[in-house]
């Protein structure tokens, strides 16, 4: 294992490995020491050490090749796992997308009724030079409310810096109902919102242990999400519902959220 300490773990999920070109380079600009925890969840290809350093990362970092395409869902879950065991001294973890870019990991000094780091998002939705230019520079971001526009406050799970401590509580409660969470995202037939799904399931759990459980804000841009791929199918099921978007994802993180909400009430089977 490793020996050196590390307080932040970045955790990057992954399937179509050509769009670390865009998500990897980024985080070997990233001016703080991290480990990097890439997840491939793609069992026909398998990702090597070399190809993260070809890629421009330079730092420690584990790969768990998976050997069946377990979703996003699961492969944060591998991750969070691998990150108790690989650095045990972390006290933070934030997700990325493999088509994304973290554009900052700084956490501030926080109380620990604080259980994440809310930023901002900007969002790269049309124009190719947009993102080659937040590739090149990513300060470099032009909000213009129609090709980047901003979410501020971002409140969801990738981009957003989270304690080790709360997702290692909620990953404990999730074991013990893996096999209604898989039975729920195979019902679906488009991509579910794992995002938002991820962190309403995170505030639930959180506000269950600790009711005083918050996170905090900053007014910063951390993440930047390339949303240019129109492709109506993404990973063998629609990208999207076909209608009533809005309605289809509130349905999919109101059942998710069901199914922890039930196990948190049970007499046993959460640990505080």
């Amino acid at each position: 294992m490793f020996g050196k300490k590390y307080n932040l773990v970045v955790g990057l999920t992954t399937f179509d490995v050509n769009m670390l070109r865009i998500s990897v380079p980024a985080l070997g600009k990233l001016d703080k020491k991290f480990l990097l925890i890439v997840h491939n969840d793609n069992p026909t290809v398998t990702i090597t050490r070399h190809q993260i350093r070809k890629l421009g990362y330079r730092g420690d970092v584990r790969i768990i090749n998976s050997a069946e395409n377990v979703g996003t869902f699961m492969a944060r879950m591998a991750i969070v796992s691998a990150a108790l065991r690989d650095a045990p001294s972390a006290t933070w973890v934030v997700f990325c997308d493999d088509d994304d870019i973290l554009t900052d990991i700084d956490i501030p000094h926080v109380s620990s009724d604080n259980f994440a780091v809310v930023r901002n998002m900007a969002i790269v939705r049309h124009r190719v030079s947009d993102l080659l230019r937040v590739m090149h520079d990513t300060s470099d971001v032009v909000v213009d409310d129609e090709n980047v526009v901003l979410v501020r406050p971002h409140m969801g799970f990738v981009g957003t810096p989270i304690r080790i401590s709360a997702l290692a509580g909620l990953m404990s409660v999730l074991h013990g109902v893996i096999d209604d969470i898989r039975r729920i995202d195979d019902d679906m037939d488009y991509c579910p919102p794992y995002d938002a799904i991820m962190w309403t399931m995170l505030n639930t759990y959180v506000r269950f242990v600790n009711p005083d459980a918050v996170p905090i804000y900053m007014d910063m841009v951390g993440y930047i999400a390339i949303k240019l791929d129109t492709n109506t199918i993404k990973y063998g099921r629609a990208r999207m519902p076909a209608r009533a978007i809005h309605d289809h994802y509130a349905r999919a993180v109101a059942r998710f959220d069901a199914v922890l909400r039930a196990a948190l009430a049970a007499p046993v089977g959460h640990d505080n």
